[in-house]
């Protein structure tokens, strides 16, 4: 995610010192709807920079059971390994 803008950051930082919207839409000579539009995309971004990305687990089946056809062409077409089958 980029960082913040310039505008956004002056947005965030009169958020955090306790101004109103209608403070900082007068302070930076802006509407209140860009203010709270401001506010938006710099918590969006905040919130995407510190969440971690999701990693896809893998798929497990159970051994006990024996694999069908069917599922061996779902997994390979997903892209993954098909489970073996055969005894250890």
């Amino acid at each position: 995610m980029s960082p913040l803008s310039q505008r956004e950051a002056e947005v965030l930082e009169l958020v955090r010192t306790g101004h109103t919207t209608k403070d900082i839409a007068a302070k930076l000579g802006i509407s209140t709807s860009t203010v709270l539009w401001h506010r938006k995309l710099a918590l969006a971004r905040q919130t995407a920079a510190s969440t971690p990305r999701r990693v896809p687990s893998s798929r497990t089946t159970s051994t006990a059971r024996s694999t069908s056809a069917s599922d061996v062409r779902q997994l390979t077409i997903a892209g993954r390994r098909a489970p073996s089958t055969s005894p250890r």
